[in-house]
């Protein structure tokens, strides 16, 4: 395990959140998931692996792992799984699916990934995934539909699972236009995605508010309504 696992289940241990490390190989590669189980039917997952060790790694997806683990911690009852080889085909993703559809978890009816979730707070995107999930999220709230780069939720609808990726991202300057519009007035900030795997992604770019807000205003609705 990276010092950055070990870190991530050293703070489990700090918060007394109960987990279980999944250690397989896949195409030669060692990986590690971080399986904290719940009693619900619906899963949360982000991917703690990243590409680039001389960043901060802040938005892809460091802020997503804590968000999730946050979400464990106010839901107890939730299934949330840390994801290892998103950056290098979806690995985790594969493992988790295979646990899924094996009844490891009992009966799933979606997965929610959290993607790039540390700045925008309620404002934000989901993936362009028809299903359940979707549906269900479309009925809470008025979001944009966004086609999106490759994610562990491909893997998941690949293998039979409904899932849906979902992104947070801040307003734009009123001057500025992008081409994820939340309402008639509002555009968000896409061009903070393309920090990914470089040395922008730091953490002055991500908001601790921005993340409060996200789980308690987005996440949570969405998971238990």
């Amino acid at each position: 395990p990276t010092p950055r696992l070990k870190f991530l289940m050293s703070l489990l241990d700090s918060e007394g959140i109960e987990y279980k490390l999944d250690t397989y190989t896949s195409r030669e590669i060692k990986c590690y998931n971080i399986v904290m189980r719940g009693t619900s039917s619906r899963m949360v997952v982000a991917h703690h692996d990243i590409v680039n060790p001389s960043t901060d790694n802040a938005n892809d997806n460091s802020a997503s792992v804590i968000n999730a683990i946050m979400i464990k911690k106010l839901m107890p009852e939730m299934n949330v799984v840390l994801l290892d080889g998103e950056e290098v085909g979806g690995l985790g993703s594969k493992r988790c699916s295979e646990l899924i559809n094996d009844g490891f978890f009992g009966d799933i009816e979606w997965v929610l990934n959290l993607e790039l979730t540390g700045c925008g707070g309620k404002y934000f995107f989901i993936g362009d995934y028809p299903g359940n999930l979707t549906n269900h999220i479309k009925s809470i709230f008025d979001c944009p539909i966004v086609k999106t780069p490759f994610n562990d939720s491909i893997v998941f609808r690949r293998n039979g699972i409904d899932s849906v990726v979902i992104n947070p991202l801040p307003p734009t300057k009123d001057s500025e236009v992008s081409i994820v519009k939340w309402d008639n007035e509002t555009y968000l900030d896409f061009k903070l995605l393309f920090n990914c795997h470089t040395e922008k992604d730091t953490l002055d770019t991500i908001s601790v508010k921005d993340m409060k807000e996200f789980v308690e205003e987005v996440v949570i609705p969405i998971l238990k309504k």
